[in-house]
């Protein structure tokens, strides 16, 4: 009885184990299939299309200080206020 079992075990375990390999072959020719022609395109003299997702609109900005990245995060200068302005004169 063990060694049927044991022979059932790894003959599931022969099995899945060639599946996956025929998986992965399936997969690398296919990924080498795509950078072959990709290589014989550069080759022609075209450049390759880079995705949407991989490509970022707009460069980072240094983080030097937050006025260079937000011009309204300076403060103004305070001014002195003379006492002809605190009573009203003009």
């Amino acid at each position: 009885m063990i060694a049927a079992t044991l022979s059932v075990l790894i003959t599931v375990v022969v099995i899945a184990t060639m599946l996956a390999l025929a998986d992965f072959w399936l997969r690398a020719s296919s990924a080498y299939a795509s950078l072959k022609r990709q290589s014989d395109l550069v080759k022609a003299g075209f450049v390759p299309q880079v995705e949407a997702q991989i490509i970022r609109l707009r460069p980072v900005a240094p983080r030097t200080s937050p006025s260079a990245t937000r011009p309204f995060a300076t403060r103004l200068p305070r001014r002195e206020m003379t006492s002809s302005r605190l009573h009203g004169a003009a």
